[in-house]
């Protein structure tokens, strides 16, 4: 009776241990759809470049290009680049798709797998209007979707003038 008109006492909790390191774990990715159509964007942004006698759309993170539309106005041609270096070049659109033998050019110190298109080609028109994307694949080399925004539109525009 005496403890109850003395310092209330109350028990010390035990220290709390540190939580412990977790090592990291290596995200999975998701697995891709069938439907190329909602498979993620590759990452970047269009660059819309005119200058020295020809222009070009790049797509792509910072100083590196993915894919590229060049306008050789004079000759009237698009030139379709893509990163890496293969025999072919697929292009899919929301209308149709195309499978075309490429060749390896280089540009701007990067190897890249290209086709030569008249800028009269309706695989443009195609690309230009595509519903929200256009993915371009060729054999070994990972599939690029990207979004078919106006720079599309401004280079294929600038050689048919």
């Amino acid at each position: 009776m005496l403890a109850a008109c003395g310092p209330e006492t109350r028990p010390v909790a035990a220290p709390v241990p540190a939580p412990r390191p977790v090592a990291a774990v290596a995200a999975t990715p998701a697995p891709l759809s069938s439907d190329w159509r909602d498979w993620p964007l590759t990452p970047g942004t269009w660059r819309y470049v005119a200058g020295g006698g020809a222009t070009v759309a790049r797509y792509g993170a910072g100083a590196n290009t993915s894919f590229a539309l060049r306008c050789d106005p004079g000759a009237r041609r698009i030139t379709l680049m893509r990163s890496g270096t293969a025999a072919e070049l697929t292009i899919t659109t929301s209308s149709r798709s195309a499978k075309l033998p490429a060749g390896s050019i280089n540009d701007d110190g990067a190897p890249m797998t290209a086709v030569i298109l008249n800028a009269n080609d309706s695989l443009l028109d195609a690309m230009a209007f595509s519903r929200g994307r256009v993915m371009i694949a060729s054999p070994g080399l990972p599939p690029l979707v990207v979004p078919a925004w106006a720079e599309i539109t401004r280079a294929v525009e600038d050689c048919r003038k």
